[in-house]
């Protein structure tokens, strides 16, 4: 393996502006060249990160996967996917997310790949059966799983896979992304209006935005001033709309879409909270914590690996209206202590959960994987 590159074929969905892809862009501008050849497979050529993806010259294929794995398009989708992994003969072949996991494990041992891996990134909490039985089956066929928290590494092993195949890389943040200042108040259209509280995420189940939008009720029952951002799409988008409308809160609380600018939205925000109900190490916490914001999270998953409830941030019970309320109140009628705790929160990001230490951690993975010793 020394007298040449490591190869490695990444296989995921797209390029939207999502956790999971924001980490992979970070990694890929970080990969060693000199030491590494890297394709991507990707089921669709589209997403926010789609032009900064392609502008790292790396080659990207298409599958032209559909919107489901189990049809006609998922099946040439695979058929596509063998035809890149023989012509590219990778060394290792890295799967993320629910269906390029599933793909990368079958191209991968059709093939005969050294090293095929899968990446866990959440806890499975709203996986559907099938879904739950494909997942079993794509990481037993792996050879090694990647888990970005221990409380991840946990599940996998849960889906019958031995300890010593599973690697935990947590995610890394890229800091030097929020050292432009406060941020842009203007992009929110809340210009002083009191403090802004702030969440970015996929409006899906499993972030529970539905619970943060009744803690945001809560406080405007006690006479709270604020304005609310949430930055994200995804099917829950409609509901939570209507829900916002119902309760009265209007013209507090706004749906911003999708966003690549993070970066300038984040630094904005008075504090940060994040509702979910499953985690794996959340990317957009990890930002927040490196912009120096007051971070409230729900105690779930690997969040309280990277939050330390009363030096970094506040933590609370999942699905608990009262408790988000009680602890977004503290934040915002404490604004002295809600800056020591974002600052606390800063230094920790910056050297613990550096974005540099995750890609050397992945390339010292690869090479151990694709030469056949134990990661």
């Amino acid at each position: 393996m020394s007298a040449r590159r490591v190869r490695v074929l990444y296989v995921v969905g797209n390029f939207v502006a999502g956790g999971a892809e924001r980490h992979l862009l970070e990694l890929w501008r970080r990969i060693d060249r000199t030491r590494f050849d890297v394709e991507i497979a990707c089921f669709r050529r589209e997403g926010q990160f789609l032009a900064e993806v392609e502008a790292l010259g790396w080659p990207v294929r298409e599958l032209r996967v559909g919107r489901r794995i189990y049809d006609a398009s998922g099946l040439m989708g695979l058929v596509r996917l063998i035809h890149a992994t023989l012509r590219f003969r990778p060394d290792v072949i890295h799967g993320y997310l629910f269906g390029p996991n599933l793909f990368a494990v079958l191209a991968g041992r059709a093939c005969g790949v050294r090293a095929v891996v899968v990446a866990k990134r959440n806890v499975d909490a709203f996986e559907t059966p099938r879904q739950v039985r494909v997942q079993r089956l794509a990481h037993r066929w792996a050879t090694h799983v990647t888990a970005v928290s221990e409380t991840v590494a946990a599940t996998v092993e849960a889906l019958g896979v031995p300890r010593e195949r599973i690697t935990v890389i947590p995610n890394g943040v890229d800091a030097s992304r929020f050292d432009g200042g406060a941020g842009d108040r203007s992009l929110f259209g809340f210009n002083g209006h009191g403090p802004l509280i702030g969440s970015v995420g996929c409006l899906e189940a499993r972030k529970d935005y539905g619970t943060l939008i009744e803690a945001l009720a809560a406080l405007r029952a006690r006479g709270l001033e604020f304005r609310a951002a949430i930055v994200g799409d995804g099917r829950e988008r409609a509901a939570l709309e209507a829900r916002v409308r119902e309760l009265g809160l209007g013209g507090y609380v706004t749906f911003l879409g999708e966003r690549p600018d993070v970066e300038r939205l984040l630094p904005a925000m008075d504090v940060f909270v994040l509702s979910s109900r499953e985690e794996g190490i959340p990317n957009a916490l990890l930002e927040a914590m490196a912009a120096g914001r007051a971070s409230v999270a729900t105690a779930v998953g690997g969040t309280p690996e990277v939050l330390e409830d009363g030096e970094t941030g506040w933590l609370v019970p999942a699905r608990a209206p009262a408790a988000l309320a009680a602890a977004l109140a503290a934040a915002l009628t404490d604004p002295a202590e809600a800056t020591r705790r974002g600052e606390a929160a800063r230094r920790y990001a910056r050297e613990r959960l550096s974005i540099d230490a995750m890609a050397r951690r992945h390339e010292a993975f690869y090479a151990k994987v694709a030469a056949g010793e134990r990661p």
